[in-house]
């Protein structure tokens, strides 16, 4: 059981600063830390409290809360800090779009790019299936220990811990949940544009940071629908990543088709990466469920109509014995070859940072 919070957060919670328009934002803690070894999170899911006073995060089911914490996780004392609070003010189902007051973005680059170093920011949605406890201490914690000392002294993860179910049989109750998660996924996206955005503060903080954004199975129909919905409210899209990495891709193998939800996704990246197994057991269950191959599996249909910054990376070959446990699924965390050479060495921009 995770012991996150002191009561009295929970205290500072009904205290809020005003933020504008669309999105309230206020700190929480604003304490600084030294550069002990923290997981990067922010989740939609709300706080609960004990009978004790322990806060916690809902570790099951979320339906979209128009919210976001900001936190970062202690691996060795198992506890949680709560940093930051972005809330919308607007309808749960709209994007925001207008200026964001006291944005936490300036305060993470501050923290991992100014001091520390840091080259790569890679922002993560993991898949269905995870409970929070999964997503922190299995998922986080996983990913963080698997890179090598060198690549992680140049980039950093930053988690959405997006609310869904650990059971199987509640497939679709998933895919309805990634489609919830979509409209809090808004706040982070709107929220990192309008960092980024920012022509005089980079004038001042000149740095060269690469932005991804990796997609693992379910994790890339929460950023389907967020396209999907974003195009129908008719937000245009910014260049914002350097890359978006889709890995065991749970969307359909259409989905770069128009109208599909990635038809349009290089308008908000230079590259997108498709890595595809062939062997991966949950995307055969899915395309069963779904009717319709899985992209991650199968690969996209019409790929010879492509764009060049759209490449597909078959590491069926690749697939080991320690791949086995989650029938060919979990490679990202179980399969070294895999992850260093195809995820983080691909790009040029990589390649130049890692000499």
């Amino acid at each position: 059981m995770l012991r996150i919070l002191a009561l009295s957060v929970m205290i500072l919670l009904l205290f809020q600063t005003k933020g504008e328009a669309q999105l309230e934002t206020r700190w929480i803690d604003t304490t600084t830390y030294g550069n002990h070894d923290y997981g990067y999170f922010f989740s939609n899911r709300p706080l609960k409290k004990s009978e004790d006073g322990v806060v916690a995060f809902r570790n099951r089911w979320t339906r979209q809360t128009g919210n976001l914490y900001f936190c970062l996780y202690d691996f060795e004392k198992d506890s949680i800090m709560l940093k930051y609070q972005a809330t919308k003010t607007c309808d749960l189902d709209v994007y925001p779009t207008e200026p964001v007051q006291d944005n936490i973005f300036y305060g993470i680059y501050d923290k991992l790019v100014v001091k520390r170093g840091i080259q790569s920011l890679i922002f993560v949605v993991p898949g269905y299936g995870k409970t929070f406890e999964k997503q922190v201490k299995d998922f986080m914690f996983r990913l963080d220990q698997n890179y090598t000392d060198s690549i992680r002294e140049k980039m950093a993860i930053l988690m959405f811990a997006w609310g869904d179910q650990s059971m199987a049989p509640f497939y679709h109750k998933g895919k309805r949940a990634a489609s919830r998660a979509a409209n809090d996924f808004a706040i982070y996206e709107h929220m990192l544009e309008d960092f980024l955005a920012d022509k005089a503060y980079f004038e001042k903080h000149p740095a060269p940071v690469s932005y991804s954004l990796m997609c693992t199975s379910m994790g890339n129909q929460v950023l389907k629908k967020y396209l999907l919905k974003r195009e129908k409210q008719g937000i245009d899209l910014q260049p914002v990543y350097d890359r978006i990495i889709m890995v065991g891709s749970d969307a359909a193998c259409d989905s770069f088709e128009d109208g599909k939800g990635f038809h349009n996704i290089t308008e908000m990246t230079d590259m997108v990466n498709v890595l595809v197994n062939r062997k991966d057991g949950p995307l055969t269950m899915s395309q069963y469920m779904n009717m319709k191959n899985r992209l991650g599996r199968a690969g996209p249909t019409k790929i010879d109509k492509l764009p060049e910054n759209i490449r597909i990376h078959d590491i069926t070959g690749a697939i080991a014995w320690e791949d086995l446990p989650a029938m060919g699924h979990d490679y990202l965390l179980r399969n070294s070859a895999i992850r260093d050479t195809l995820l983080f060495i691909e790009t040029q921009f990589q390649k130049d940072q890692l000499k």
